[in-house]
């Protein structure tokens, strides 16, 4: 952080010249150069005479469901731009030979699929032509860096409807410990998530949209190692969605599954009345009780009920508890439900095609508590092709999301039952408030096709993200009153000491009373350019320029400090890149260099220890009169680089090098305790009655910068291609939040840059993709790296202020360490001609995921210490498994299947919740192989063996589909 004047100030001014013009600099020489379209990719070969094998210049090249060729040259070489992925029949002709078709031809986004002819001489060129299954190149020339792709039949394959899960069995893609994926070492707001080339995630935060439908998806591109020019706004990697087109002819799907019903956790429930570990059903839940111990509970007046004065019977007493103490809702007696359909093909208008898809899911929470006794949500997408002209082709895509859930449905929430326990179980946790949420996007694209060289691509897109938290509905107490309300009863033991769980319990609606709200509206607008050229067979040169502004309208209130953020921000941003991808025999290159700016389009308070004005204007008696300028436009130059080296048809070595920006995210949820966002504005009252700054964003915080370096190597082992890689990124500018003390006397909290890290790590991988019977993948990685801090301050003092301040804490490495994992699953399918037991077994698949996380005794929650021994803790392990059987009717195809999650019920053991229990508990949980749990907290209370294990028991889904 820059905190005089003055050096704000130059900033503010040096940036505002310099970027400006570098940006329009860079501007115009893109206008003036050649553009790319990121969701397409390229088949490119050689024609030549069968039998002499010489080139045929001239030969004709048609992709037929496309309608989309190319003519041979001199050499007979050939390529094709602007395909969409899918599989292709591709045909070769030329006058005097007959025609040969390839079919199963595959082109992936940003490859180059390679495809050579060879074509006979025939005297007339009669009859059929031949065809040819086309063989799919195992290894990709020209990868240049760690990329994975998943084609649509290997996603209907995988046992879950998740894309998340999916992303799980990817190497370097993870699991943190709180549950949130991970991308080498990054979370999720660091990749760039895209949608038919537009950017869907949350404009405040870059929290990306990942509920998308499986059915609308064509393929996946995750790139998890360094990327081209062309991908912005992301440090560990772009996960790039090609959703499906609509065809000449109707197409589609609808599923339907069924959860049946049951516990959905560890451990025992919640209202078990049967459990003998509740003090409750022993005592309270009995009339008896209340008549036999009126001294243990209370009226609503707080008079014990053996006082003369009690204004209850023992009957009343006990009627008021059973009315207080029932479920709040009945989880586990719901089934769970959830049904998916897709439909595509042409609208009746010539040239124009549409593909739908719709996601509805019915499940009850996992947490008994939930104030939700159902949670839904749905996902929808809508895409529409209209080639309205010769060599013109419009595209609509959009996707629709909403969330009907809460805290408790899809997890359970540990810091809930570790602070209160199941004591508090008729009461819900209302510090998370009431959720609401919606999300919306849409980009239009106009594609033109110049000529066989050349298109160029305009897009328009707008993102769309609601988010609100409020108090429960029919709250009779609302915001300001909602307190927590305690039961009557008063148990004690012999020593007068409160027994748990009958002694002054929450019940009702809350369990903290209300501490946060807020309404969130965020928007954000990019119209983008691109446009690719193949300059020759050789050299393809990318471009593009793109401008994304946004509108966040936000409320966000704080009761516990009385601040309030009411604010509608307006930021923008942009950037331009540069790519040339060079493809020769033995060296391919894709060199890149990329320029982002961004500006936050607000106002800095020059003065960081009396911003607003306040403590100056008292001494002054004046009106406040803060000092502030505008803020700058920062801007960043990103050299990427990549090179892959074909050292022959089965092994390709690759190395990338990179420089990848993103700034800090605009704004954070929650109370205001922490500040990593540019923009947060949070105000409360000060004594004088002019607001005072409770926190502040940082409008001048720097991008954050990662460098990465990767190199690795692919070889074909008679159909298993070995991948082992190796990378390191370099990490800085990342945000912590700082401390000010003002002039007043007061704080406030503000952010800066300063820690930093790294990351390191080793992939090793073996696939198979599915092909005829059978597929198949294994993946190994390890990684390892440090979190770092500077020697910036976390707490800055006015001058004079007298505020003592101690020495920086903490500042230098703190090394990171990672569960090694390994991954692996297979996939096999039966055809339909299987004769085997009267073709019962024909058209069946079997799918198994396996993850492994294996312990590392650095982690202090995967070992365990007792008496000077270290103890670890098994590897976690889940298996999820389907099964399915496909019955072909003419153009139906029903099936039916069943899907495990958690196959073999495997448990991941929770250390951390035994290293405070009684040293003979945890004697006899060590020596029971950590499998016997306490019964009773060292208080005497019930265990929480609901928390005994991070993971969820066997879970078992049973579903139908029919396709055509």
């Amino acid at each position: 952080m820059k905190y005089k004047r003055k050096s704000a100030m130059a900033l503010i001014k040096f940036n505002s010249r310099y970027y400006l013009s570098a940006f329009l600099s860079i501007g115009l020489i893109i206008l003036f150069a050649q553009f790319s379209f990121a969701q397409s990719g390229k088949i490119a070969g050689k024609i030549i005479d069968a039998s002499t094998g010489q080139p045929l210049p001239g030969a004709n090249i048609i992709i037929e469901s496309l309608s989309a060729g190319a003519a041979a040259d001199l050499d007979g070489d050939y390529f094709i731009l602007n395909i969409p992925p899918g599989n292709y029949r591709v045909k070769a002709s030329m006058v005097g030979y007959k025609p040969v078709i390839k079919i199963g031809v595959r082109v992936d986004v940003n490859h180059t699929t390679p495809l050579d002819f060879q074509l006979s001489e025939t005297v007339v060129q009669v009859g059929n032509a031949v065809v040819v299954t086309a063989e799919r190149p195992l290894i990709q020339k020209d990868e240049t860096s760690t990329r994975h792709y998943v084609t649509a039949r290997e996603i209907t394959t995988q046992p879950t409807t998740q894309l998340t899960q999916i992303l799980q069995t990817l190497p370097g893609i993870d699991k943190s410990a709180t549950g949130e994926l991970t991308v080498r070492q990054g979370s999720l707001d660091q990749v760039a998530f895209l949608i038919d080339g537009m950017r869907a995630d949350n404009p405040l935060n870059n929290t990306p949209y990942t509920t998308i439908n499986l059915s609308s998806i064509q393929e996946l591109e995750i790139i998890t190692g360094g990327f081209n020019a062309e991908y912005g706004q992301a440090q560990s990697g772009v996960f790039n969605i090609v959703t499906k087109d609509g065809a000449n002819k109707y197409e589609g799907s609808a599923e339907l599954r069924w959860t049946p019903p049951g516990l959905k956790h560890w451990g025992t429930g919640y209202y078990d009345y049967s459990s003998p570990i509740y003090w409750e059903n022993a005592n309270a839940r009995h009339l008896q009780w209340w008549i036999d111990h009126p001294n243990q509970w209370v009226d609503p007046n707080g008079i014990p009920g053996n006082n003369p004065n009690s204004s209850w019977t023992p009957e009343q007493a006990y009627n008021n508890y059973m009315q207080t103490h029932h479920p709040l809702t009945n989880a586990t007696s719901q089934n769970g439900y959830q049904f998916e359909g897709a439909l595509g093909g042409p609208t009746g208008i010539e040239n124009l095609f549409f593909f739908v898809t719709g996601r509805y899911i019915s499940q009850p929470p996992i947490a008994e508590n939930s104030f939700r006794s159902t949670g839904t949500w749905f996902d929808g997408t809508a895409k529409l092709n209209y080639n309205f002209a010769q060599n013109y082709k419009l595209m609509f895509s959009a996707y629709y999301n909403f969330a009907n859930t809460d805290d408790g449905m899809e997890s359970l929430n540990s810091d809930w039952l570790s602070a209160y326990g199941l004591k508090n179980k008729y009461a819900y946790y209302d510090f998370a408030g009431y959720p609401v949420s919606h999300t919306d996007g849409e980009t239009l694209q106009l594609t033109h096709v110049i000529n066989n060289n050349t298109f160029y691509q305009i897009q328009f897109s707008r993102v769309f993200d609601y988010q609100s938290q409020s108090t429960f509905p029919n709250d009779p107490n609302g915001w300001e009153l909602g307190v927590p309300q305690y039961d009557y009863v008063r148990a004690v033991d012999s020593l007068g000491n409160p027994i748990p769980g009958g002694y002054n319990d929450l019940v009702g609606l809350h369990t903290t009373g209300y501490y946060y709200r807020g309404r969130d509206e965020n928007q954000s607008l990019t119209l983008s350019g691109d446009l690719t050229s193949q300059a020759n067979k050789f050299w393809q040169i990318k471009s593009g320029v793109g401008f994304l502004y946004y509108i966040l309208k936000r409320y966000q209130e704080s009761k516990a400090f009385n601040a309030i953020e009411d604010e509608t921000y307006r930021p923008y941003e942009g950037y331009a890149y540069f790519q040339n991808k060079l493809e020769f025999e033995g060296l391919i290159m894709n060199l890149g260099v990329r320029y982002d700016f961004y500006n936050p389009n607000d106002y800095i308070y020059l003065d960081p220890f009396d911003p607003l004005d306040v403590y100056g204007a008292s001494l002054t008696n004046s009106v406040p009169n803060p000092q502030k300028a505008k803020t700058a436009t920062y801007g960043q130059l990103s050299p990427r680089i990549g090179i892959s080296h074909p050292i022959s048809e089965n092994t390709v070595l690759h190395f990338s090098y990179g420089h990848f920006f993103q700034r800090a995210n605009f704004g954070d949820y929650g109370e205001g305790y922490d500040v990593t966002g540019i923009l947060d504005t949070y105000f409360n009252k000060s004594p004088s009655g002019y607001p005072a700054p409770f926190n502040m964003g940082n409008r001048l915080l720097q991008p954050r910068k990662t460098v990465e370096y990767e190199i690795g190597i692919q070889h074909n082992i008679k159909g298993l291609v070995l991948d082992l890689t190796a990378f390191y990124k370099d990490i800085t500018n990342t945000v912590r939040t700082v401390t000010v003390y003002t002039l007043g006397g007061g704080r406030y909290l503000t952010d800066g840059n300063g820690d930093y890290g790294d990351a390191k790590g080793i992939e090793i991988s073996i696939r198979k993709p599915l092909t005829q019977y059978w597929g198949c993948y294994l993946n190994y990685s390890w990684s390892t790296g440090i979190q770092g801090r500077s020697g910036s301050p976390d707490v800055i003092a006015a001058p004079g202020s007298n505020v003592q301040i101690g020495e920086q804490q903490n500042i230098g490495d703190v090394l990171v360490f990672i569960p090694a994992k390994l991954k692996y699953g297979f996939t096999l399918a039966t055809p339909s001609d299987f004769s085997f037991l009267g073709g019962i077994l024909s058209n069946m698949q079997f799918s198994l995921d396996d993850q492994i996380y294996y312990p590392n005794t650095n982690i202090g929650s995967d070992v365990f210490s007792e008496a000077g021994k270290l103890y670890v803790r098994p590897a976690y392990k889940n298996i999820d498994l389907r099964l399915r059987k496909e019955i072909v009717l003419g153009t139906l195809r029903p099936a039916i299947f069943i899907e495990i999650r958690n196959a073999f019920n495997d448990q991941w053991v929770n250390l951390d919740i035994v290293k405070a229990a009684a040293p003979a508990d945890r004697v006899k949980f060590i020596n029971s192989g950590f499998r016997e749990f306490p019964e009773k907290n060292t208080d005497g209370s019930p265990f929480t063996n609901q928390l005994e294990y991070y993971n969820l028991p066997r879970q078992i889904i049973f579903g139908i589909n029919i396709g055509f």
